[in-house]
Order: structure tokens, then C-alpha cells, then sequence
């Protein structure tokens, strides 16, 4: 747990030491900063600049893999039939 503070005209929120070695920063890194938002409210995403993580930053990113792990069930896929095509859409 952190508390946030004031540092000047700004705000500060301090990162315990073994969460920045279990991210790879250290003093100095840069960091980005994004409000995103889930099914519980709006919170703040910080990243270390130019990491490899995904950008899409309102979805949390969940595998293929980890959305049916566990799952049993008998689903065979199949073709929708979404009715005639309209205006450009036509693929030849």
C-alpha cells in the first residue's frame, strides 16, 4: 500500500523497492502514465517507456489460452448467416 503526497504543484506516489526490481526500473527510468478504465472505475496504469506491453489501454489483455483454460464444454463452431450484403462491404 502507498499513499499519495504532495511534491510541489504536483503529486507523488512513492514505489516500494521490490516492486521496481520486479519491473526492471530503478531511479531515473522513465515511466508513462495512462488512466484507463474496468467493470470497478477508472485507475492509473504506469509502464516503464518503451516496454514491450501491450498498448491497448482500456481492455485488459487476456490470452486465448487463459480465457478457456478449464473449459468443458461441447461448443462447435459454426457460420452465421448476417443476411444480405449491403452498399461496399461485398469481398469478390
Amino acid at each position: 500500500m502507498t499513499q499519495l503526497c504532495s511534491w510541489g504543484t504536483s503529486r507523488a506516489v512513492r514505489i516500494p523497492k521490490d516492486l521496481c526490481e520486479r519491473l526492471g526500473v530503478d531511479v531515473g527510468a522513465r515511466l508513462s502514465m495512462h488512466v484507463v478504465h474496468d467493470e470497478r472505475g477508472s485507475f492509473l496504469l504506469v509502464r516503464p517507456e518503451g516496454s514491450e506491453h501491450r498498448r491497448c489501454l482500456d481492455v485488459p489483455y487476456v490470452s486465448i489460452d487463459d480465457l478457456f483454460e478449464g473449459y468443458t464444454g461441447d461448443y462447435q463452431p459454426s457460420e452465421c448467416d448476417w443476411g444480405k450484403d449491403v452498399g461496399r462491404e461485398v469481398v469478390e
